[in-house]
């Protein structure tokens, strides 16, 4: 399950990531970023994640694919969460990709809003 914040404007796009992320739940967040990426050239991205997900595995093949694709039209990537799986992951993914991404402990949100907006 995912809620889009309020916060998010323009090419900046925040979600929020609860329990299981089904294949519907990604595709429509996948729709709307590249949507986006239509509109306005690029997208920043935020992701706080209060509990690791759980997602399906058919929706992990449509991640991957939206990466690989559109990797170069993503500007900045936050990632906002407490969970050590969740930061090594964020670290591995930085190391691993040209889109810049950062990770925020779950208290430093609004630095995470203001890093991508900036």
């Amino acid at each position: 399950m995912y809620e889009k914040l309020d916060r998010s404007h323009g090419n900046v796009l925040g979600y929020e990531v609860r329990d299981e992320l089904n294949e519907d739940d990604l595709d429509a967040m996948l729709a709307e970023l590249e949507e986006t990426i239509r509109a306005e050239g690029s997208v920043r991205v935020l992701v706080a994640m209060p509990s690791v997900p759980t997602p399906e595995l058919d929706a992990l093949d449509e991640d991957l694919g939206f990466w690989l694709e559109h990797g170069d039209d993503i500007e900045k990537y936050a990632v906002v969460g407490d969970s050590t799986l969740v930061e090594w992951a964020t670290d591995a993914g930085d190391l691993v990709s040209s889109i810049d991404i950062e990770h925020f402990d779950a208290d430093d949100r609004e630095a995470a809003w203001e890093w991508l907006e900036n």
